[in-house]
């Protein structure tokens, strides 16, 4: 396994890590029983990940996280957890609103402290006024040794060109240890702006979901490459996978490490066996020919899935 820094905060994470979010959420759709979440997340830490990304809106997950993780020393892992500040009748302004949701969160992970606590979801036309009532909020739990560093997250389908990420390091620098956003082959949007920001303030990028919903279903891909003008569909990246499906997530992954400025890719899945094949893809690159091509035709892409 191959580390990088978390932004300048000294701290090594994993290449890859893992999610307990997507289609999967750790394998309660999948009918994963909580012996085999236990046995994945040990093999996890056996493969050398090191970072486990959750959230309060995942639905009970922060609680089976902290039972898989337990008997594990905890400064073997680190753990980040989200926070939403957006609810159906409007975003909240309650400043004890991220107290509660922390101490909730700790009680689920079972745990005094997460490495890292997130804001789920950030849009950028809400950054300005939530910054100012809830960074100073977030800055006391930190205080407190509640949370060791501080990210903010993206909602993709509706910021797919990360203008939220990119406004939340340009106004807080010295706030955010992370962002979490997408970059893939699918959306290279990033690499224009929150990328180069990300390297400039010493930011942390966690690289959520860069090759979830498209590269992983045919059908998907077919849909976005016939509207983006590929007459050949979902054969359209052929050339790098030759036909195989498999292999075209393995440099999915591939693709979505490249840049020195993300710190790790998240994979989320509830089975040992492709948990160990993202851990391998990582162990190799593309040819400075596929990366070429990849950014030549696909480097303006927005997509939102």
């Amino acid at each position: 396994m191959q580390y990088r820094k978390l932004g300048n905060t000294g701290v090594d994470v994993s290449l890859l890590s893992y999610g307990t979010g997507g289609p999967s959420q750790f394998g309660l759709k999948t009918g994963l029983d909580d012996a085999g979440r236990t046995a994945l997340v040990g093999r996890a830490l056996e493969l050398g990940v090191n970072l486990f990304d959750t959230a309060e809106a995942y639905n009970g997950v922060e609680e089976l996280l902290g039972q898989a993780l337990r008997g594990h020393i905890r400064d073997s892992y680190l753990i980040a957890t989200k926070w939403s500040y957006r609810f159906p009748k409007g975003p909240t302004i309650d400043p004890d609103m991220a107290v509660r949701h922390l101490e909730q969160s700790l009680q689920r992970l079972g745990t005094d402290y997460v490495d890292i606590f997130q804001v789920h979801g950030m849009l950028p036309d809400h950054y300005d006024q939530w910054a100012e009532i809830f960074i100073p909020v977030m800055q006391r739990l930190q205080d407190q040794g509640k949370a060791r560093f501080l990210g903010v997250t993206e909602m993709l389908t509706m910021d797919s060109k990360h203008e939220g990420m990119s406004i939340a390091m340009e106004r807080h620098p010295d706030v955010w240890d992370s962002v979490m956003l997408k970059y893939g082959i699918m959306n290279q949007w990033a690499a224009k702006r929150a990328l180069p920001l990300a390297a400039s303030s010493s930011t942390g990028v966690l690289n959520m979901a860069p090759v979830r919903l498209t590269l992983t279903r045919p059908e998907k891909l077919n849909e976005r490459m016939t509207e983006w003008g590929e007459d050949s569909g979902a054969n359209a990246l052929d050339w790098l996978s030759g036909g195989e499906a498999s292999d075209l997530i393995r440099k999915g992954y591939q693709f979505a490490a490249e840049p020195e400025a993300v710190t790790t890719v998240i994979s989320g899945t509830s089975s040992i066996t492709h948990l160990e094949q993202n851990v391998a893809a990582l162990d190799g690159t593309l040819t400075d020919e596929e990366f070429d091509r990849l950014k030549s035709i696909y480097g303006d892409s927005a997509s939102k899935d």
